[in-house]
């Protein structure tokens, strides 16, 4: 498993945006075939100040196992025409920075992973080949001046399977192909949140009430063996006791029989998926009474 240190540099005298103001720079670094890829560290540094009379620009670089694709998500409200790349946490993305360039100044940088996180980084591809993406957002048809970037990375290679190493790209190739418009949030409102969280008395829902039902004595455990060859109760029981205890309960309702919500947790098998076969699949046996595997 060596490790070997990789240095690399992009460096461009002149970028023209385009009609929505994007200008791209891309670089391919080839790597070992048939071999696992952990990135250790990542490093980045601004080697020449952006030009040409701007104030302030937003920047993108992003290193990947596949080109990366624009998408249609804008960077800011000031240029909502000029789509982004994916995010860092995108799984086609091993390291993604982003900041502003300022004129003669250079570039302030964000980066994901962290500072620290990509000093230490442990993430694997299995694709012969890694990308440099750079992305410039600025006024359309214009030209800027002096990119130059260096670059230094850590990778660790190691032998695989020709299986996991085509399964390993495959799987990056499919990654590669990320999604234009993003939307996995879920907005939500207090009211919403009533009943979802915890703690459950708070805001209503279920609630122990077998602490105090005089019931509890008779139906505190699920009654349902495992281990045990005859059943105490019905699966068609359970189940409904299973569904009971998912049932939110209003606020101020009066405490019930009812079987609370860690009645849920481990449940054996098929209580949630169907009804358990009466007769599972016989078994047979060798002279000294082993189960025989087929």
């Amino acid at each position: 498993m060596p490790i070997k240190q990789i240095k690399e540099t992009v460096e461009v005298k002149m970028l023209t945006t385009d009609a929505d103001g994007n200008a791209f720079v891309q670089k391919r670094i080839n790597l070992l075939e048939g071999q696992s890829h952990r990135l250790l560290q990542t490093d980045i540094f601004v080697d020449s100040f952006l030009n040409g009379a701007f104030a302030r620009l937003p920047v993108e670089v992003v290193i990947s196992p596949y080109p990366v694709i624009p998408t249609e998500m804008p960077i800011n409200s000031i240029f909502p025409s000029a789509g982004r790349y994916p995010s860092g946490g995108d799984d086609s993305v091993l390291f993604k920075a982003v900041g502003f360039a300022t004129n003669d100044e250079g570039i302030d940088f964000e980066q994901f992973p962290s500072v620290q996180i990509a000093a230490s980084q442990f993430t694997t591809f299995y694709s012969d080949h890694m990308y440099i993406s750079f992305h410039l957002i600025g006024d359309a048809e214009r030209t800027y001046y002096d990119l130059g970037l260096s670059f230094l990375f850590t990778v660790e290679d190691t032998s695989v399977s020709n299986l996991t190493s085509s399964m390993g790209k495959l799987a990056e190739n499919h990654d590669a192909m990320c999604a234009q418009l993003m939307s996995n949030g879920h907005m939500i409102s207090k009211a919403n949140l009533k009943g979802n969280v915890f703690p459950m008395w708070r805001f209503g829902g279920i609630r122990p009430e077998h602490t105090i039902s005089p019931e509890a004595a008779g139906s505190f455990f699920l009654q349902m063996p495992s281990i045990d060859e005859e059943y105490m109760i019905s699966a068609a029981g359970i189940r409904s006791a299973v569904a009971d205890a998912r049932q939110m309960g209003a606020y101020d309702a009066p405490f019930g029989a009812r079987f609370p919500e860690w009645v849920r947790f481990n449940l054996n098998e098929g209580l949630s998926a169907g009804p358990v076969r009466d007769q599972w699949p016989p078994i047979k046996h060798a002279d000294n009474g082993n189960v025989l595997c087929l």
